[in-house]
């Protein structure tokens, strides 16, 4: 297992529920790439965070041991790799907004929250 997704099961194991852990990661990386619109000294540390992020969700979605559906693991697999597709093309080019990309994971935190949109 990778260790940086070792680590975050390890956390969110411990301190958190994953549901809490996956709230807080979302939350924080809708922050980071919001004021990477804003600011774009920011822009590469949040798209580097952002594509790291999504590699852990589509790797623990690849591995998964039958505790999530098929259709709901392959829901996130093609949204993570679309999100990453588009990460990679903003990091080419910076001209690119990183709406896109807040808009994603705003969709997955209201999912996560349960907020109807």
């Amino acid at each position: 297992m990778h260790p940086g997704l070792r680590a975050y099961k390890a956390v969110a194991d411990t301190s958190m529920t994953g549901r809490e852990a996956e709230i807080a990661c979302f939350t924080m990386m809708i922050d980071e790439l919001s004021r990477a619109e804003q600011d774009a000294s920011m822009r590469m540390k949040a798209l580097d965070r952002h594509q790291k992020l999504w590699s852990l969700i589509m790797k623990a979605n690849i591995i998964d041991s039958g505790l999530t559906p098929d259709e709901e693991r392959a829901l996130i697999i093609d949204l993570a790799d679309k999100a990453q597709r588009y990460g990679i093309q903003a990091i080419l080019d910076d001209r690119l907004t990183l709406n896109p990309l807040i808009d994603i994971a705003q969709d997955v935190l209201d999912g996560l929250t349960g907020v109807a949109g």
